[in-house]
């Protein structure tokens, strides 16, 4: 049986298992970014558009896990999770490991 759209606290219920979909996350983005790099020196039409859209993947994963993870931990401390708010802000820093 799916779970409601909403409640995807659902299927992730232990540490570990946040763990590993971090771990893979990290790796994902990890991925697009060297792809990204790649995009940029292939020679093929739009390098910027498809590098820009690979990063871009790239923060949208590793936001979303980040966001799963602090709903766990605010779950697991008997808190109601907060409501997704955009958390990227005018003058906010980049990832540390997004190429310059």
């Amino acid at each position: 049986m799916h779970s409601p759209p909403g409640d995807h606290l659902a299927v992730l219920r232990t540490a570990e298992e946040i763990a590993a979909l971090r771990a893979r996350a990290i790796a994902d983005a990890n991925q697009l970014r060297a792809l990204a790099f790649v995009a940029l020196r292939d020679g093929m039409p739009m390098a910027e558009l498809r590098s820009s859209n690979a990063r871009s993947a790239a923060r949208s994963i590793l936001k979303s896990v980040r966001q799963l993870s602090r709903d766990r931990i605010a779950t697991s401390a008997g808190r109601t999770p907060p409501a997704h708010q955009a958390q990227a802000s005018e003058g906010a820093p980049q990832d540390a490991l997004e190429p310059a």
